[in-house]
């Protein structure tokens, strides 16, 4: 965590469309017979194993946040995912930002890890990630039409 932040838990209940909870181990598949519609993995992602750390309800259906084991975040539907049966109990817990979405802030001077404009003036979209298995770093800032990534200590609220 960068420089001690406290994020906020996100205490947003899960979805009750979720099949799948927090922590579930999976394995990704292509759904057979395969439906044009919904697109399919390749040969070289199927079979790969992975653990769900979100889930959103988009349209009639949830859509899962997915990491595998080589680090790889993936969005995908309840078709593109099978149950192992296990559940990761090593998960750090679910975060929201203390700053909400649209909150202008400066980006200060100092080590900015994506190249931060120092002095540039944006708005917080979101959580910065290295990895979902892992606490967050920042905030993502867009500043025009860019996106950086800052750390709590890089950025300057502004009313």
């Amino acid at each position: 965590m960068a420089g001690g932040h406290r994020w906020l838990l996100d205490e947003t209940p899960w979805p009750e469309q979720a099949r799948l909870g927090y922590g579930a181990l999976v394995e990704l598949v292509t759904p057979e017979p395969r439906v044009p519609d919904l697109g399919w993995l390749g040969d070289g992602l199927v079979g790969t194993r992975g653990v769900v750390v979100g889930c959103e309800v988009e349209g009639d259906g949830p859509v899962y946040g997915v990491v595998t084991e080589d680090g790889s975040p993936w969005r995908l539907g309840p078709e593109f995912l099978a149950a192992l049966g296990g559940c990761r109990t090593d998960l750090p817990p679910r975060y929201r930002s203390d700053l909400p979405e649209g909150t202008r802030v400066r980006i200060l001077a100092g080590p900015a890890p994506e190249g931060g404009p120092a002095g540039a003036v944006g708005r917080v979209t979101g959580l910065w990630w290295e990895s979902a298995l892992e606490p967050p770093m920042g905030y993502t800032v867009e500043v025009g039409d860019y996106t950086h990534c800052v750390t709590p200590e890089q950025v300057e609220l502004l009313q």
